[in-house]
């Protein structure tokens, strides 16, 4: 979908939409307040735990998964998958976790089809059966988009945005201080280190960029984090400012393309935050913790964030 123009575009996106609207992912948000306490259950007589492989990680991976009915027991191939889909990894696996992927997911189509269940795969496979809807292929991708922009944005969001807080300890202490601050301090999250750095576009035209002339049909890569340090838009804008006014950045991409997850990640981040705000105290990262970050061009997050807390009583 994201390499479609209308008209396949919009009746692309028209299908997968409806279970993206503020008002259905609202719905949602005592089941990610639920998964939230389980992951952290598991962590909170410790001491200490990993930001990233604890929480940041698991947490859109479930959610996205129950949205598309996938079986608990196969979440962990899912994240695979969509590890494969995003990370450069060896030709020979990728088209063997690939292949995983498609042959599960038509088995999942089919069972949908036979028996339809409360999710997003069964909507779809309606969908499909719907006269000029979606074709297998297109069910097939359309689920790959899913599974990959679900989980990927809002565990690199999360990291991010602890990352951003602590090495800006004014701010964190805001952040703990009044709560309230927490959807602005996401938004400046998005805008500061953006968890998806950009994209490739074709020009259908030729264009001029401040007197450089980009010829038509030329493919360009679109840094949405550069736009978003743009010091003509964003005054000092190499300062992490939970306060900043922001109303408009392009985390998110913007237009047509712009991320039907959007209000979804912005949701688990937010609850995120909050729970551990209200579960942990004293939380900072490991004096000795390695802090490493994935190692994708167009992602930018982390793949460990240890850190140590002090269970609230």
């Amino acid at each position: 979908m994201i390499t479609k123009d209308p008209p396949e575009h919009t009746r692309l996106r028209k299908l997968v939409s409806k279970a993206f609207t503020p008002r259905m992912v609202s719905q949602l948000e005592p089941r990610i307040r639920a998964i939230t306490d389980e992951l952290l259950d598991a962590v909170i007589g410790k001491g200490a735990f990993d930001l990233v492989q604890d929480l940041a990680y698991p947490l859109p991976v479930i959610v996205i998964a129950e949205m598309l009915g996938v079986d608990p027991e196969r979440r962990d191939d899912f994240k695979r998958w969509s590890d494969d889909v995003i990370h450069i990894v060896a030709a020979g696996q990728n088209e063997t976790r690939m292949a995983q992927y498609m042959a599960y997911s038509v088995e999942m189509i089919e069972a949908r089809r036979r028996a339809p269940r409360d999710d997003l795969v069964s909507a779809l496979v309606q969908a499909q059966e719907e006269r000029d809807a979606l074709t297998l292929s297109e069910l097939l991708n359309a689920c790959l988009l899913l599974l990959v922009a679900g989980n990927e944005t809002t565990t690199n969001l999360i990291g991010n945005g602890a990352l951003a807080l602590f090495t800006n300890a004014e701010e964190g202490l805001k952040v703990r201080q009044q709560p309230e601050f927490i959807p602005g301090m996401i938004e400046e999250v998005l805008r500061y280190d953006s968890p998806i750095q950009g994209t490739f576009r074709t020009t259908t035209e030729a264009v001029d960029v401040r007197g450089v002339t980009i010829p038509a049909d030329s493919k360009v890569l679109l840094l949405w984090a550069s736009a978003n340090r743009d010091p003509e838009v964003f005054p000092d804008p190499d300062r992490f400012d939970i306060e900043r006014p922001i109303d408009r950045h392009l985390a998110f991409g913007i237009g047509i393309h712009f991320c039907l997850g959007a209000p979804l990640a912005r949701l688990e981040a937010r609850v995120a935050t909050e729970t551990i705000l209200h579960r942990m105290h004293r939380v900072e990262p490991e004096p000795s913790g390695m802090i490493e970050r994935v190692d994708n061009p167009f992602f930018r997050g982390l793949k460990h964030y240890p850190l140590v807390f002090e269970p609230m009583r």
